[in-house]
């Protein structure tokens, strides 16, 4: 039998910690000789990576992290997910998403029957009302610098056998609400807490309308076309749990209509069928659709708060979810331990018995983790040193891939690649300079028609020198997600260099954006500082206290920036929010009437023909801008090792490379749940 180290948690950095902890649980598992493996290890898989898990709420940033997305991908499904191309993949054992028509566009989404959440209870239409408040903006009253101090969220558990309503026997009768907005709501007090979600998504922003229900289906109106229809809602946090969590001994109220305006719309009657069976979480649908402004503050709070790491290690009862497995045990500065979910009835069941996540090893760690039997997937971060020693591992299995994209993008609005300003008429008299006056100098800049190759010779120069898996792909067919992203493949064959060092004048100085603390960052920015030499540039890193803020709050500091751009969780609205003039998340200034023209019609559009048309011409026009220049994708990899039959540890096999930056990453765990028939 070949010997395996003993299982051990703890929070461990550095290869002789990995090596002491072994011993010392060795010495402690008395029911083990040295060469037997501890039962419940043998039933335990570990895997390794290098980032911590924040959140289970998706619709905050902090739930959308790589570490997050990864641990969500396997203990929540929804009604869709988003496959790598940026394509809906619809999960018809959880519900049904139909347009239902055009114009206006009304999506029907459905939650299947014997959908349940790991606590046993139905999901219901009040999981999806709930995020429709949260996500539609309709009830915020307060900026994030606007909300006082609150109080920490309740962390008494969630009842384990929490007592259901009686199920009403009526017949689902539809019911509509008109929105209650804080316009119609009671205007909160000096001492009262505002209702503040905070995590306004541009689809449902245009879905102002209460949804209506008949029991098992929501039904939403958009008040404009939304390109994302299919994902722009889904279930996320239980109802049922934020309602018991914010409404505990507290019951809600109808608002007075004495204390709204006039002209207010009446609270909607409660229906005749409830939005769920569970008290608790109809008492949230009942807040939302009657605008209970003070109950609705309470949920805000705990939708906002009461799901992240800190909260879920105090209270792990509340971590209900919807996949095949759910979270048993949670280690704000390690772990997280997943078991299967008894009461999931989806496509992909859970095939191991217990699977733990843990961050707490550095990367080298992991590999000498792997190697000793204390690992059997490690992901960590790629850098050379990592990859020797994953190469030494004896029997590993190796697979390797990528990540984010790394961009560089020029910043328009100043320095040497601002666009020209708009000539000016010469006044027709121009004062004499005063004699002996110093004349003031004027900044060096590119001329106009050289910018263009020379960011040009800065790409292909690069691609020349960067080892091959770290390239970009080239090909006339590539994805939805990577030509909205202007990611590899958006150029289909390397542009040809024709600057040089003598069609620039200079050199030109460029201060580059770059969070250097990277190892692939600060490989890029060396190599490209060495490239655009021969191009007449040359790049000095950005001084800024913190790049990641630098980017949007001080535009000023730097004329190109270094930037891993991610799948966007609506691929459209990302692409247009990222060029249009002016977007939320346009950091490099572009600002173009002939592009915003294809975005309007490319952010309402329906048919999947015209999105890809569009989405074609919007890389087109940017490519031509010369704005940004895919460079690499962040390299990523999957090690396990080939343990043979006679091995107590768990079978693996051969693990593909996380897909860092995907919105979802449930399809990167199709080796720990059983795969649909057919």
């Amino acid at each position: 039998m070949r010997r395996a180290s003993s299982w051990r948690g703890g929070r461990t950095r550095s290869v002789p910690a990995v090596v002491a902890g072994a011993v010392a649980l060795a010495l402690v598992a008395g029911a083990c000789t040295p060469d037997e493996v501890d039962p419940e290890r043998t039933r335990t898989v570990i895997v390794a990576v290098d980032t911590p898990f924040a959140s289970l709420n998706a619709g905050l940033p902090e739930g959308r992290t790589s570490g997050s997305t990864l641990i969500r991908g396997l203990v929540q499904d929804g009604l869709v997910g988003l496959d790598e191309a940026g394509a809906a993949v619809l999960d018809t054992s959880f519900g049904t998403v139909e347009k239902v028509s055009d114009a206006p566009l009304v999506v029907r989404y459905t939650i299947a029957e014997g959908a349940r959440w790991s606590d046993g209870t139905a999901v219901s239409p009040a999981d999806l009302l709930l995020e429709w408040a949260a996500r539609s903006g309709q009830f915020d009253e307060a900026s994030p610098e606007e909300i006082p101090a609150a109080e920490p969220t309740p962390t008494a558990s969630v009842p384990a056998d929490p007592s259901a309503a009686p199920t009403s026997s009526a017949a689902p009768t539809p019911s509509v609400a008109p929105t209650p907005t804080p316009s119609t709501m009671a205007t909160p007090g000096p001492a009262e807490q505002p209702v503040r979600f905070g995590a306004t998504s541009a689809a449902l922003l245009a879905a102002g309308a209460t949804p209506t229900f008949d029991g098992t289906a929501v039904t939403v109106v958009y008040g404009r076309p939304v390109a994302d229809w299919q994902v722009a809602l889904d279930v996320n946090l239980p109802a049922h749990v934020v309602g018991r969590l914010a409404l505990a001994d507290q019951p809600t109220t109808t608002p007075d209509p004495a204390s709204s305006p006039a002209d207010a719309a009446a609270p909607a009657a409660t229906p005749a069928t409830p939005w769920a069976d569970d008290e608790s979480a109809a008492a949230v649908a009942q807040a939302i659709t009657t605008g209970d402004r003070a109950a609705l503050a309470r949920i805000a709070e705990v939708w906002r708060t009461g799901f992240d790491a800190e909260s879920l290690a105090a209270d792990p009862a509340r971590a209900v979810t919807t996949g095949p497995y759910r979270i048993a045990a949670f280690d704000p500065a390690g772990s997280v331990e997943l078991v299967g979910n008894d009461e999931y009835a989806g496509a992909r069941p859970a095939s191991r018995e217990k699977i733990v996540v843990r961050w707490d090893l550095d990367p080298l760690a992991a590999v000498e983790a792997l190697t000793a039997g204390d690992v059997d997937v490690a992901a960590p971060v790629v850098t050379p040193d990592v990859t020797a020693a994953l190469n030494r591992v004896p029997d590993v299995l190796l697979r390797s891939g990528g990540g984010p994209v790394f961009q560089l993008v020029l910043n328009e609005a100043t320095g040497p690649f601002a666009a020209p300003a708009p000539a000016e008429e010469a006044p027709e008299e121009t004062a004499a300079p005063t004699p002996g006056a110093t004349p003031t100098p004027e900044t060096t800049r590119a001329p106009e028609d050289t910018v263009g190759d020379a960011v040009a010779t800065l790409r292909a120069t690069f691609l020349a020198s960067v080892p091959g898996e770290l390239d970009t792909e080239t090909g006339a067919e590539r994805s939805l997600a990577v030509l909205a992203t202007l990611g590899p493949g958006a150029v289909t064959d390397p542009p040809v260099a024709t600057g040089g060092a003598g069609d620039v004048p200079g050199p030109v100085e460029v201060r580059v954006l770059v969070a250097t603390g990277d190892p692939v960052r600060a490989a890029l920015f060396e190599a490209l500082t060495a490239a655009a030499s021969a191009a007449g540039f040359e790049l000095v890193e950005a001084t800024t206290a913190d790049p990641a803020t630098a980017l949007w709050e001080e535009p000023e500091v730097w004329d190109a920036a270094i930037v891993p751009v991610t799948q966007a969780e609506l691929p459209i609205a990302g692409t247009v929010d990222r060029w249009r003039s002016g977007g939320a998340t346009n950091v490099s200034g572009h600002a173009d009437p002939a592009l915003d023209a294809i975005l309007d019609q490319l952010a309402g559009a329906l048919a999947p023909a015209a999105v890809a048309d569009l989405v074609g011409q919007t890389g087109a026009a940017v490519r031509d801008a010369s704005v940004v220049v895919p460079l690499v994708r962040q390299p990523s990899v999957a090690a396990t090792v080939d343990r043979g039959e006679d091995s107590d540890l768990p079978a693996i096999g051969e693990v593909g490379a996380v897909p860092w930056g995907l919105v979802d990453l449930s399809a990167w765990w199709s080796w720990a749940v059983t795969a649909p028939a057919g």
